[in-house]
């Protein structure tokens, strides 16, 4: 590994831009789910289906930030 990549703002960076994907998705879900409960009038079913949802795109956006630095083993 050389010298640019072991950066320590480079790595806050990274844990800043991950932090950022799960928390957002996290309260993407809940906010778009509880306003579809609401207006469709069927509490809680919108909501784990939205925070799951979305959760899963939270956890894409993290895998497609960290893949360049994952390497190729193959």
């Amino acid at each position: 590994m050389s010298k640019e990549n072991r950066n320590p703002w480079r790595a806050m960076a990274l844990v800043s831009i991950i932090s950022s994907y799960i928390v957002g998705s996290v309260l993407a879900g809940v906010f778009i789910g509880t306003w579809l409960d609401d207006l469709f009038n069927v509490k809680p079913l919108f909501l784990i289906v939205s925070l799951f949802t979305w959760l899963g795109v939270g956890a894409y956006g993290v895998y497609k930030v960290i893949e360049p630095f994952l390497g190729d083993d193959g």
